[in-house]
């Protein structure tokens, strides 16, 4: 959860333990009483059964404030990503899935190869190398130095 959810639930305990509170100092000082013209005492056993019905409803407006807001969390924070051309939407526009991971999230990215991919690969290659034409050996006719298409590299790399 984020810290301005937090501070949202915070707040809100908060400001049911102040409503609790003014219950009790009306009952010590009679704060109702002193605004109104008729002074009403309030027992304790009344402050009691108030503070605990404020502290119910609290309890339950916390805790229903706290399911709603992990909830919009979850529905916001879901990453929606195109089917076909796997770029992702962020804020409104379309990018490719690398610049999403290192423009939004900081993330260095680096390509590799899956294991199932490498399987895959390999099992191509395995079957596609025996539909090469079988080349005939060519007798050695020479150095490199004779190769009229020889630009200098075999001699360079020999």
């Amino acid at each position: 959860m984020k810290r301005l959810h937090m501070a949202i639930i915070l707040g809100q305990i908060l400001s049911f333990l102040l409503i609790i509170t003014f219950i009790f100092a009306n009952h010590e000082y009679g704060l109702i009483g002193a605004l109104s013209a008729s002074p009403l005492p309030m027992s304790m056993q009344a402050a009691r059964t108030a503070a605990c019905l404020i502290g119910i409803v609290g309890a339950a407006s916390v805790w229903i404030t706290w399911y709603y807001l992990s909830k919009s969390n979850t529905m916001r924070d879901m990453l929606v990503v195109c089917a076909w051309t796997r770029k992702v939407k962020t804020n409104g526009k379309w990018i490719k899935f690398e610049d999403f991971l290192t423009q939004e999230l900081g993330y260095a990215v680096s390509h590799g190869l899956s294991d199932s991919k490498l399987v895959e690969l390999r099992q191509e290659v395995d079957r596609d190398w025996r539909k090469l034409p079988v080349e005939t050996k060519v007798e050695d006719k020479g150095t490199a130095k004779d190769d009229p298409t020889d630009n200098g590299t075999a001699r360079a790399l020999s």
